[in-house]
């Protein structure tokens, strides 16, 4: 998979970055995780990018929170499927399909200022080339997946300019 040579890259600079601090603990904040996480939450993109929401659903925790890149939050396993479902409607959507994607596992030891999160999550870069209303589009996208102890995702953070998407789609994603 394309994604895992830049995951191998990511890796290695960000275990050279943790070898060059000079000081001392215990404990690192964070380490890298299974990879496992990685294929986890490749496979729930490769579900919700298909629109295969009842086999996203399985991946998702029932309290899963997923946050807009505007600060809304979708509470719920329900509330996030049938936001999806609207979407894919309201927005137009023919297909999406996830590009030169990254996936980095991480395992956080110490709280982080913004999530209060302790545990594994994985941080993914990827480009969504998606056809709405028969125009091509490609988005730039960031994703933050948070796995409880189930290996179910239960918070997911996105962030990514819309612009592109309510031109084409002359709809605001985030007013879906």
């Amino acid at each position: 998979m394309k994604a895992r040579l830049g995951f191998v890259k990511i890796m290695a600079v960000v275990l050279g970055l943790g070898a060059c601090d000079s000081t001392k603990k215990d404990k690192a904040d964070y380490e890298i995780a299974s990879p496992v996480y990685a294929i986890l939450a490749e496979k729930s993109l490769d579900y919700l990018a298909g629109f295969e929401l009842d086999a996203f659903a399985e991946m998702l925790a029932d309290s899963v929170e997923y946050e807009l890149p505007d600060g809304t939050k979708l509470m719920g396993k329900m509330a996030v499927i049938n936001y999806w479902k609207s979407y894919q409607i309201t927005a137009g959507i023919q297909s999406m399909r996830i590009v030169n994607a990254t996936y980095l596992p991480v395992e956080t030891h110490t709280a982080e200022k913004t999530t209060k999160r302790l545990g594994t999550k994985v941080v993914i870069d990827l480009t969504n080339e998606m056809v709405l209303k028969h125009k091509n589009t490609a988005v730039k996208m960031n994703f933050c997946l948070h796995f409880n102890q189930e290996k179910l995702i239960d918070h997911i953070d996105s962030n990514y300019d819309q612009t592109l998407i309510t031109l084409v789609s002359h709809k605001s994603i985030l007013s879906l």
